[in-house]
């Protein structure tokens, strides 16, 4: 038998990422993070839900490793964990073109 070219432990963990990252408005949430660091307030406004809509799916991005939170005084902001997410949405938009 022949070894998997991808451990089947990584197929599992990428396919949790790539299942975090197929919600639209997850999606869109790790665009507007791809330009920088942002406060829940700002991407509230930005993606016009409610701060519980938000950040139920702001935990489920956290959870999948995606996104890192950093808290100051009562303020939450959150960021891109990793760059190469960024090229992995970038090389989906050249798939679809």
């Amino acid at each position: 038998m022949q070894k998997p070219i991808i451990p089947e432990r990584k197929i599992e963990q990428l396919s949790e990422v790539i299942k975090a990252m197929s919600h639209p408005l997850r999606y869109k949430i790790i665009c507007l993070l791809g330009r920088g660091e942002m406060s829940m307030q700002s991407l509230v406004e930005a993606i016009n839900t409610s701060h519980s809509n938000a950040s139920q799916h702001l935990a489920l991005l956290q959870d999948s490793g995606l996104v890192l939170v950093r808290r100051v005084a009562s303020r939450v902001y959150f960021r891109i964990r990793d760059q190469r997410t960024l090229r992995l949405l970038a090389m989906s938009h050249h798939v679809l073109a």
